[in-house]
């Protein structure tokens, strides 16, 4: 991004269209690379490709929970109180048990409302 001195309004105003249009630009550049992104990581298709003496869902569970349980623990504080630590702890204990038994219902239900978002 360079720096440009502005000496007049219509200046002002020139600049300011040139930043939108880099920033719709921008926009759509992102957007096609996620939906691209989504596309290839077809969770389902991977899922229902692999045999069943690989389970790659017990991985995925592992990693889930320990996101779901990061981000328990930076909301609900769990290091610094007693209070944040006893209600991330249950909140930690309900999401494991939630994601273990309803991940590819999770998954598939996020798949959808991609594959909805980009058929709009």
């Amino acid at each position: 991004m360079e720096n440009t001195t502005i000496k007049n309004h219509a200046e002002l105003l020139q600049r300011i269209e040139v930043l939108k249009t880099d920033r719709n630009y921008r926009k759509e550049e992102l957007r096609f690379t996620f939906n691209k992104l989504v596309s290839l990581l077809d969770l389902i298709s991977i899922f229902k490709k692999t045999p069943e003496k690989e389970q790659p869902i017990d991985i995925v569970k592992t990693g889930v929970n320990m996101a779901i349980n990061l981000i328990v623990d930076l909301i609900f504080g769990k290091h610094r109180s007693i209070k944040g630590y006893l209600s991330s702890v249950l909140v930690e204990k309900f999401t494991t048990i939630l994601i273990d038994n309803n991940l590819i219902n999770i998954i598939s239900g996020i798949n959808s409302f991609f594959h909805r978002n980009k058929k709009q």
